[in-house]
């Protein structure tokens, strides 16, 4: 990932780029939104069975994994299907997961390195992996709302970034749902993209923004399971700052976790490129061109992970 507030930034900057029509009126500007977190919010499944939950995760692992143009694909197939009343919804929403794709592809490196990085220098780290990743998330999260937008999640919260109507959630479900079972052989209920949205803004509406007692009761609750709390490192902290090390403003130098090469391009740089690469997928996607999509994805996961994209 990056966070919801950078994915959701990210739609907001680049719907501008796509071909004029594609994405008209309020309802398909959400879906397209919606679309921009991706299969995100089935990490954060949870007012469900403990098996559902666990099938969310998984799916949305598998997708971050690999399969990408099959899954590109899929949902361009399943768009064709729906009722001719809902197709412009489903295709603002594959467009979004499009543009979630982009940005993670550019950023995960980056955010992976730095994640190795602390833990390398600090070896006590050691277990806290994710946790780490997602303190880095939000910290980026939180620098960019103010430097794009001037405001902090006290002004808008982060959850605000998941506006949705019943319809939008029901096209984007029925188009997870099928991607799931054609491409990853998952069996996942057209509800529950759906009420996984739900969750995620039931967890951020709790945990933000950072520091308040609730999340600290919170984090010792969870600290009772497990060694660190995941909910106090997500939380979004209140910062009026053009200031951010997470996001390397100074083009440090930095090391790519999947190749080796030697980087020095800042979080702002990673997203004016996937700015610059969304546009050139969203026309081999609307055009149906497997082959150049395929090109364009450059076996390149979710994660920026060279792996085979069959």
């Amino acid at each position: 990932m990056p966070a919801l507030i950078t994915h959701h930034l990210f739609g907001e900057d680049v719907l501008p780029e796509l071909p004029a029509g594609l994405v008209e009126g309020e309802e398909e500007l959400l879906a397209f939104l919606l679309g921009n977190q991706g299969p995100d919010p089935l990490f954060a499944r949870f007012s469900t069975l403990p098996s559902r939950a666990l099938t969310c995760r998984r799916l949305a692992r598998k997708i971050h994994a690999g399969r990408m143009t099959r899954a590109f694909f899929s949902l361009r197939d399943g768009v064709s299907r729906l009722p001719a009343a809902d197709e412009r919804i489903g295709r603002a929403f594959a467009f979004g997961v499009l543009g979630h794709y982009a940005l993670d592809r550019a950023a995960h490196p980056f955010v992976i390195w730095q994640q190795r990085a602390l833990v390398e220098t600090d070896p006590s780290l050691a277990g806290a992996e994710q946790e780490i990743h997602a303190i880095i998330e939000s910290d980026i999260d939180s620098w960019i709302l103010w430097e794009k937008r001037h405001a902090t999640v006290e002004e808008r919260p982060a959850e605000s970034n998941l506006m949705r109507t019943p319809r939008t959630e029901r096209v984007a479900g029925a188009l997870v749902s099928q991607t799931a079972l054609s491409v990853f052989g998952i069996e996942l209920g057209a509800h529950e993209y759906g009420a996984a949205v739900h969750d995620y803004e039931r967890l951020y509406r709790a945990i933000d923004p950072a520091g308040r007692k609730l999340v600290r009761a919170a984090g010792m609750a969870e600290r009772r399971f497990r060694t660190h709390s995941y909910a106090q490192a997500s939380a979004h902290h209140v910062r009026r700052t053009d200031e951010c090390p997470a996001a390397n403003l100074a083009c440090l130098p930095w090391t790519d976790p999947f190749t080796g090469a030697r980087r020095t391009e800042s979080f702002a740089d990673l997203y004016d490129e996937a700015r610059l690469t969304y546009p050139v997928l969203a026309e081999a996607f609307v055009r149906g061109d497997e082959t150049r999509l395929r090109e364009l994805v450059a076996c390149l996961n979710y994660e920026g992970r060279p792996v085979t994209d069959a």
